[in-house]
């Protein structure tokens, strides 16, 4: 990313077709929902659509590779997305960063990006899982991010969206905005557990 500056723009991307002998992104292919963010005279509001809940699927028996093992055996989604509302015109030095501020125990989250492209994902720890910082850089593109848990239930996330330094240090100059996000954790319906089959599993790129 540019270090000196950021210029944010709404960018509409549909979802495609999952990609040929890549396992892990079976949930791609369901309906996106946006975690809409904008800026008007240095305000930032963050907000779903009301009464947004995502529901985290469970594929028994799966396993992905590379980095993408991380999703092994658990629920996960990709639905909630990142996307500006409009322009953000950042200045020099001033960055857009989503932090971690309370959530239920056992939510992991794991960096994304655009939904047709999983197999390029990084999967890093973000937003304090495994001990990574609160604190995520955003890119200002339209970033899905993949959110796992381990037992069945009800789970929440809270996070606030504010800009900062390249250190993500918020900058006074600007009001915060915060978000909570919504997950159901259960089984994977069977038929959907079946689009996963019969997949060779590729050989992913791994992050040097």
């Amino acid at each position: 990313m540019n270090a000196t500056s950021m210029t944010i723009l709404t960018v509409s991307i549909a979802a495609g077709s999952a990609i040929a002998g890549f396992e892990a992104p079976n949930a791609h292919t369901w309906p996106m929902e946006h975690v809409m963010i904008s800026m008007t005279n240095n305000q930032i509001d963050a907000h779903t659509n009301d009464g947004a809940m995502v529901d985290l699927l469970r594929f028994a028996g799966e396993s992905y590779s590379g980095d993408a093992s991380v999703l092994d055996d658990s629920y996960y989604s990709d639905q909630y997305g990142w996307v500006a509302d409009g322009f953000i015109d950042l200045s020099a030095g001033e960055f857009m960063w989503i932090s971690f501020v309370s959530g239920t125990d056992g939510l992991d989250v794991y960096e994304g990006g655009r939904r047709t492209m999983s197999d390029t994902h990084t999967y890093d720890a973000i937003q304090g899982t495994d001990g990574s910082d609160n604190a995520w850089m955003w890119s200002g593109v339209m970033t899905h991010n993949w959110y796992s848990v381990q037992e069945a239930g009800l789970y929440e996330a809270t996070y606030e969206v504010y800009v900062g330094d390249a250190d993500g240090n918020a900058l006074t100059a600007y009001t915060s905005d915060t978000v909570t996000l919504n997950f159901n954790a259960v089984p994977a319906p069977s038929s959907l557990a079946l689009l996963g089959m019969g997949g060779v599993v590729a050989t992913r790129r791994r992050r040097a």
